[in-house]
């Protein structure tokens, strides 16, 4: 405070910006000493007045940026001490005793603007209840490819026979156990995604933690995963102190259901019920970014509304609904037909091929022209196709139109394709064949494998990630990047011996060709060696009998302590690991994840995170594929990153510091 009083010009010439809680600003900036241009204060619906007016005294304006649709500030917390045991108490307070910044500055008639584009959500169906519940529609929503949810999106998990222990404990124990099982499930199967559980009362969360402790005892790998994200940890809250926080994956336990006693279902559904309970719905169903899933004792058809009922049990009627049956807004055609003949010439086009084609696929906002259903996954489209009709001429700048709706697509997990009407009206035949090569190309990816087709002037006007831009200090061009890696080198030499096959080639001489191999491209998978080797003898196949060789030639090799091997991965003992990107090599296997040496993923990760001087756990997959070659981060390529990057972590190479990843320094 001192200082601040001393010294605060100086201060604010070097810094700006300055980032604090009311609190903060009350007790270190004198009034007087210090003033700014400009406050912005966010989550203002969370912030009460009285807390606000100590920095806004110190600005000449003031942006304040919130939603009326979510939680205000409440004294619930502030009365919770007494109340265990009084149910009516633990419905929270009314919205008569809640105020914010956000509705005094309504109040007063400040100009106004709604941010419509909702970015969280990777799936529509995670923000599709609330848009139409509470946004009336208005904001822009971004479909996703997976449209019938299997990977992603709002699924319900109803459980009959749950029982709600009204009178009692208010607790309904059959959803904290399958609860906690579905976290069991999860680390096990899907540790990489975070992970919150949400209750919709403080005794439903309180059964939930009870029912986890249970399990942590029992699965000591949950313990593993518990402590596996330390920038968003797992979580157990209730819908009162869940606002603020998002993560990958949330459950949802209604919680709520018929008596335990008489069977009896009473329309009772604690906060919702009271004045402000929509507000409480709204924050509790839009934590996730991928996936939502609703365990509840009640169905939709459970829930009685009439003209008395409060907003926020009819909005839990329509999520319930929604969960259940996907009836308010899924991805699929809109019926709004095409825009142009341009797009329909094009759907004709598709059709003829044998491939179904789905016309302004979206639910809200945000259209795709074309999107192409995958042949071999009915559940999810292939490919989007954006044709410059009437969306394209509507974007308000090049920018909007020709760079961010791709990136905001793609990051979304749409292949995107795009078609200039002139191109396909002069040359159609030509631009038929690039959408053809892009369905396969998008085919092989959904398959696992990599695109081999050279980035168009579109994609190549993609940002690069912020890690990989901090890396190379602005040598970057494009998305196509490799980040610094060196291409890749095949090896190609005449063989001793290749008169003879394969299998006849004695051993020492066999050895000597595969550790020549292993000095070109190692580090090398064992089956890449074998490729390399039939490639060299110009054969269009390696039997059992050359791999037998290749094989035994390997071991021969290794046992005179030249090479040393990883997961099947070669390379000279003592050779230095090289970074390579593999996108202009032949051989397209060295392209497949399972492919990568270990040693040079962790090379890789090194580099990045070295020159980046830190980084999130979450950031270095993509710089990472993008050195190694690979345009597209399939799950398994992400997966066997993150592998090595635990092996880095195990062995000390890596040590994590205010949740980032950073190069532990070497020893003196």
């Amino acid at each position: 405070r001192r200082l601040f009083r001393l010294c605060a010009s100086p201060i604010q010439t070097i810094k700006p910006v300055f980032m604090m809680s009311p609190l903060s600003v009350a007790q270190f900036l004198e009034p007087g000493a210090i003033d700014f241009d400009l406050l912005v204060i966010d989550e203002a619906s969370q912030v009460e007045p009285v807390d606000a007016l100590g920095a806004i005294a110190r600005c000449r304006q003031i942006v304040v940026v919130g939603d009326d649709k979510q939680l205000p500030p409440t004294s619930f917390f502030a009365r919770l001490g007494g109340a265990e045991d009084d149910p009516v108490e633990e419905e929270g307070a009314q919205a008569r005793d809640l105020e914010s910044v956000l509705s005094l500055c309504a109040a007063k008639g400040l100009p106004q603007r709604m941010l419509q584009w909702h970015y969280r959500s990777r799936h529509e169906s995670l923000i599709a209840v609330s848009n139409k519940t509470f946004y009336e529609g208005k904001l822009f929503i971004v479909p996703s490819p997976d449209r019938e949810r299997s990977q992603s999106g709002l699924r319900l998990r109803y459980l009959p026979e749950g029982r709600f222990d009204r009178g009692n404990t208010y607790r309904n124990d059959v959803e904290a156990a399958a609860i906690a099982e579905a976290v069991v499930d999860h680390a096990r199967h899907s540790p990489q995604l975070t992970l919150g559980v949400g209750a919709m009362s403080v005794r439903q969360r309180q059964a939930i933690s009870d029912a986890l402790e249970l399990a942590r005892r029992q699965h000591p790998e949950l313990e593993a995963f518990i402590g596996r994200h330390p920038h968003e940890p797992f979580f157990v809250k209730n819908l009162e102190n869940i606002q603020g926080d998002e993560r990958d994956v949330i459950l949802i336990s209604i919680g709520y259901g018929r008596a335990k006693g008489d069977g009896k279902l009473y329309q009772g559904f604690g906060p919702l019920n009271a004045d402000g309970g929509h507000r409480r719905l709204n924050v509790l169903i839009t934590r996730a970014r991928q996936r939502c899933e609703v365990f509840s004792s009640i169905t939709a058809d459970d829930i009685r509304v009439d003209e008395r009922t409060r907003l926020g049990v009819i909005a839990l009627k329509a999520f319930l609904q929604y969960a259940e049956k996907g009836d308010l807004g899924v991805a699929q055609a809109t019926g709004r037909g095409v825009d142009s003949p341009f797009e329909a010439a094009v759907q004709e086009a598709l059709a003829a091929q044998g491939f179904q084609v789905d016309n302004q696929v979206g639910v809200a906002g945000f259209f795709i022209d074309l999107a192409v259903v995958d042949p071999d996954a009915a559940g999810r489209y292939l490919l989007g196709i954006e044709c410059d009709g009437a969306a394209y001429h509507a974007a308000p700048s090049a920018r909007d139109r020709d760079r961010l709706r791709q990136e905001i697509l793609e990051n979304h997990g749409w292949n995107i394709h795009r078609i200039w009407s002139t191109d396909w009206f002069q040359r159609p035949e030509a631009e038929l064949q690039r959408l053809l090569a892009a369905l396969a190309d998008a085919r092989q990816r959904q398959a696992g494998g990599v695109s081999t087709r050279a980035p168009t002037e579109i994609e190549a006007a993609v940002p690069v990630p912020a890690v990989q831009r901090r890396i190379d200090g602005g040598t970057l061009s494009g998305g196509a990047d490799d980040g610094g890696a060196v291409a890749y080198v095949q090896a190609d030499f005449a063989p001793a011996h290749a008169a003879l096959a394969p299998h006849d080639v004695p051993l020492g001489s066999m050895a000597a060709t595969v550790e020549r191999i292993v000095e070109i491209e190692g580090p090398i998978h064992e089956d890449e060696i074998i490729a390399r080797v039939r490639d060299l003898w110009n054969l269009q196949r390696a039997g059992s009998r050359i791999q037998a060789a290749v094989q035994a030639a390997l071991a021969h090799a290794g046992r005179g302590g030249t090479l040393a091997v990883e997961d099947g991965c070669y390379l000279r003992d003592g050779s230095p690991v090289v970074v390579r990107n593999r996108m202009t090599a032949t051989s397209r296997s060295l392209r497949r994840p399972e492919m990568l040496p270990p040693q040079e993923i962790r090379q890789a990760l090194l580099e990045v995170i070295e020159g980046a001087h830190g980084a999130g756990a979450d950031e270095v997959a993509v710089p990472v594929a993008r050195r190694l070659g690979f345009q597209a981060l399939s799950q398994p390529l992400r997966e066997r990153i993150a592998a090595q990057v635990q092996v880095l972590l195990d062995h000390g190479r890596l040590e994590a510091r205010n949740g980032a990843l950073c190069v532990t320094a070497p020893a003196a």
